[in-house]
């Protein structure tokens, strides 16, 4: 039977002093936080919290017509250790609105977790060359740090196809586009930060969709 010590040195020359307790021991998940709508916030840690994982992604870029898509938000992702923080602020990019055919449109905005980390908006179609759907936004700060998608670029068709796709983003795709009434808009959900889905081809007066707001996770640890 081995003998209790008051102390254990590791081969990485940590000590551990005390004898296992769980109460002690950290890394239990206590909690989610999830900020999804554009706008500023303040985060507040939870009791015992120490640690956090904070994941996020910028605001979608707009459309315009012709199938010329927005691009999608960054992302970034970064662990964080917050035994000295009590409250960060936060900051969820929104989408970039759509607009009328062969115009430049609005780039989403961008999200990040007070300084430790953030991600740019998708550009807006036209934004970077004429005809062109959006670039990606990127993220910055994180241990991980992505672009998000492109968006299609101008589309023909016979008739009124709805050809167009926004960027992608690290969570999912894009929203559709509607055929119908003008071919503006979008349609279904589209993941956080996804680009907007331009207008039909053959439509010189329609537009596309707005892109998707950005978001902000935080995994909260013990």
């Amino acid at each position: 039977m081995g003998v209790y010590t008051s102390s254990v040195t590791f081969n990485d020359s940590t000590t551990q002093t005390t004898k296992f307790d769980s109460s002690n021991e950290g890394g239990n998940l206590l909690s989610i936080t999830s900020y999804t709508t554009a706008g500023s916030y303040t985060w507040t840690k939870p009791s015992g919290c120490k640690k956090v994982i904070v994941r996020l992604v910028g605001g979608g870029g707009g459309s315009s017509g012709y199938c010329e898509s927005g691009g999608a938000g960054g992302y970034s992702e970064k662990m964080i250790d917050v035994t000295s923080v009590a409250t960060v602020s936060v900051t969820v990019g929104g989408g970039g609105g759509a607009t009328g055919y062969y115009t430049a449109a609005p780039d989403g905005g961008t999200s990040s977790f007070g300084a430790y980390c953030s991600a740019t908006g998708g550009y807006g179609a036209n934004r970077n060359y004429s005809h062109t759907g959006g670039l990606g936004g990127v993220g910055s700060g994180g241990d991980i740090n992505l672009y998000g998608g492109m968006g299609t670029g101008h589309g023909n068709s016979m008739g009124h196809g709805v050809l167009g796709r926004g960027g992608e983003t690290y969570f999912g795709g894009a929203p559709g586009g509607k055929r119908e009434g003008g071919g503006g808009g979008n349609v279904g959900q589209g993941a956080p930060g996804s680009g907007g889905c331009g207008g039909r081809t053959n439509d010189n007066h329609g537009s596309g969709g707005p892109g998707k707001p950005g978001a902000v996770y935080i995994w909260e640890y013990t």
